[in-house]
């Protein structure tokens, strides 16, 4: 999959982790307003495009608000990581040059 899939409703998101296998799923949780968030969408969205191999996930914690929850997020933006439906790690922030670091490292 290449681009950012938006998940739109809770019950879209465990497929998606699912659908993503034994790839590395990122899954950024984001709202809308939050500087932070919209400063780091375009390196978000060019990663989705550099590395066709993972899985680029976008939630939004008002739209979706029990995956946040289920999630413990407590801020945005929080990027999780995720093999096998497992979480493998996060992020909280918004420096562009940490998330690929967890695509390189991890794929």
């Amino acid at each position: 999959m290449v681009g950012v899939k938006v998940i739109g409703s809770d019950p879209d998101f465990q497929p998606e982790l699912a659908a993503a296998g034994s790839r590395l799923a990122v899954v950024k949780f984001t709202m809308a307003g939050c500087r932070p968030c919209i400063r780091i969408a375009p390196a978000f969205n060019m990663l989705s495009n550099k590395y066709p191999q993972v899985v680029f996930l976008e939630v939004d914690v008002h739209v979706c608000q029990a995956t946040a929850a289920a999630n413990n997020i407590s801020a945005t933006p929080t990027f999780l990581f995720f093999r096998n439906r497992v979480r493998v790690d996060q992020y909280q922030g918004a420096d562009a040059a940490v998330v690929p670091y967890f695509c390189i490292f991890s794929v």
